[in-house]
């Protein structure tokens, strides 16, 4: 593979991609919840590196959707089976804490397991393999003659729209959109920065503000953890014609709890890094 004759940061692409595909194949044989979760975590970093190729290029309009568009359907099923692993293992953790089995949950969470790694798995298997080897001549080609001044200015346009989605009154209440958008967005700037440092570039922030951008995204995790599992609990006893037992409400009752507290934290760092520090 030529990578000497492009940007340093196409070494960066190079490497997850390479990695991406391999777990895609691996995929196609046997399908692994870990594996099929590794893969959406190398495809986030694929699409943030097409959107700043697409900032780079931008007189190409639809450079972005034309790259990543065939694997919107696969990523979209990958991140389910990301929430259905991160719902079960709440509830594991739930159920380990308090010494209390759920087990009429449980097994609903298990048929929605299965349908989601079942379709998860129909999708990869439905996947054009050509997409691959169009996605990496295309990213090759477009990261040829790149100069530093043109990667700096693109991540910073990028960094800079985020920066300015986050700026909220701490007075108005956070929707659980909003939080989500914040752990995503945040999640791209740490990723542009590791490119701006490969490139050559020095990092956007300080290692101090990394550090804070390091622990909120930790706190985002946690909450979004809470909230896909209470979200996914209280749709699943919806469904049911009689209403929930006692564990089941005082279940419910501490996910909102912690959801609360969590929120609480959220918006307190949030209004730290993106008002204090930042503003």
């Amino acid at each position: 593979m030529q990578v000497q004759q492009v940007s340093p940061i196409f070494q960066l692409f190079d490497q997850q991609y390479t990695l991406a595909k391999k777990l895609f194949y691996s995929l196609t044989k046997l399908f692994k919840s870990k594996k099929a979760i590794e893969l959406e975590e190398k495809l986030i970093f694929l699409e943030i590196y097409i959107d700043l190729l697409s900032r780079i290029h931008f007189n190409e309009k639809k450079l972005k959707f034309q790259l990543f568009g065939p694997y919107k359907e696969l990523f979209k099923s990958l991140k389910k089976v990301l929430h259905i692993k991160l719902i079960q293992e709440a509830l594991e953790s739930e159920s380990i804490k308090t010494q209390t089995t759920f087990s009429t949950y449980e097994r609903e969470l298990l048929r929605d397991k299965k349908s989601i790694y079942t379709e998860a798995y129909d999708v990869i298997m439905a996947t054009p393999l050509n997409i691959w080897e169009d996605l990496y001549r295309e990213a090759f080609e477009h990261s040829k003659n790149l100069r530093p001044l043109m990667i700096n200015t693109s991540t910073i346009q990028i960094i800079n729209e985020e920066l300015e989605f986050f700026k909220f009154d701490s007075e108005k209440k956070l929707e659980a959109k909003e939080i989500k958008d914040i752990y995503e967005g945040l999640q791209e700037i740490i990723t542009l920065e590791n490119v701006r440092i490969v490139s050559g570039l020095n990092a956007t922030f300080t290692e101090v503000v990394h550090k804070h951008m390091n622990e909120l995204s930790q706190l985002l995790y946690k909450w979004y953890q809470n909230h896909l599992f209470l979200q996914h609990l209280t749709y699943t006893l919806s469904e049911k014609e009689e209403l929930p037992s006692k564990k089941y409400q005082a279940l419910i009752s501490s996910l909102k709890s912690n959801k609360k507290k969590l929120t609480t934290k959220v918006v307190s760092q949030c209004q730290h890094l993106f008002s204090d520090i930042l503003g």
